[in-house]
């Protein structure tokens, strides 16, 4: 069993060296990590290849991209990178709980049905303009050490769980490649693939610190009308490319339905945001409502179709 790290940075000169020190210091040493710099202004990638250095790291390596290429497409090229068994994704400004890796490569090494593990996390603040971490979520976490497996309904189409608490097993990661677009999330990338192909789970343990501040690019609302927009024709084009997906290999008639009728509710959103199509709100509002992750988003973009 092999284990692969990858880290993707971004000017996180102030913070990198605190998570490189926590992977480091796993009870079960990792294998591999791989640094993907996204085109730093700062001096990132010189205090990370010190760090390397100064600890006599093998197999860490740093790599900086030709281009700024955004943390989705930054983590999907790290994976490329990688040839570990298992794979951890990594944000540059966390922390590891020490026993992280041990733990949750043993729950895929002994449960071959695991191909996406996500895990619980601890936030702590430390910026006075800080985001708020969505209390829906933080509502979720147990940390009883209990094993949850994700079933395919409305609510799972939505990602639920950060990206940097995730483990992919590297067969599933493999077989999944074609179905990958450019634009697409990493982290919901192998969500909805695993949710699809009924290998999805979440431990229900804290296996990281998360730090939360006014940059986290996953806690970012999106209330600006064409960010809005395009959002939605990437979740319309991920609804399809599981669609895709499921027809190519279970054909579960379910599944089939439920990705049907998220793409139709998807379209009508857009419609809505695009050519003010104010009467889709009502069927959006009944026979759609469960296609959004949270139902508060109807109002809030019918106001946005309606201001613009």
């Amino acid at each position: 069993m092999k284990t692969s790290v990858v880290v993707c940075t971004y000017n996180g000169a102030d913070t990198i060296v605190e998570q490189l020190q926590s992977i480091k210091d796993q009870t079960q040493a990792v294998d591999e990590v791989v640094v993907c710099d996204d085109r730093s202004t700062d001096n990132t990638v010189e205090v990370v290849r010190k760090y390397i250095q100064e600890q006599g790291l093998q197999n860490w390596n740093v790599y900086i991209n030709d281009e700024n290429l955004g943390y989705g497409l930054n983590f999907f090229n790290g994976v490329e990178k990688t040839n570990g068994d298992y794979i951890f994704f990594c944000d540059q400004d966390d922390i590891w709980v020490r026993d992280r890796v041990e733990k949750m490569t043993d729950l895929m090494e002994k449960s071959s049905e695991i191909l996406l593990l996500g895990s619980e996390f601890e936030p702590f603040v430390v910026s006075d303009d800080a985001l708020t971490v969505p209390a829906w979520e933080l509502k979720t976490f147990k940390n009883d050490g209990s094993l949850e497996h994700l079933a395919f309904n409305p609510h799972n189409i939505f990602i639920g769980c950060q990206g940097c608490t995730m483990c992919v097993r590297r067969s599933f990661w493999n077989s999944i490649l074609p179905y990958y677009f450019k634009g697409w999330a990493h982290d919901e990338f192998v969500w909805k693939m695993a949710l699809a192909a009924d290998g999805l789970y979440f431990y229900h343990y804290t296996s990281l610190k998360r730090r939360v501040h006014s940059d986290n690019v996953s806690l970012h609302k999106m209330r600006d009308l064409q960010k809005r927009i395009g959002f939605l024709e990437s979740l319309k084009k991920s609804h399809e490319t599981t669609l895709r997906y499921v027809r190519d290999n279970s054909n579960n008639a379910y599944q089939i339905k439920l990705l049907k009728k998220n793409i139709k509710a998807t379209d009508m959103r857009i419609e809505l945001m695009s050519n003010r199509k104010y009467l889709n709100v009502f069927p959006l509002s009944f026979h759609y409502r469960d296609c959004y992750h949270k139902a508060r988003a109807i109002p809030v973009e019918l106001y946005m179709a309606i201001r613009q």
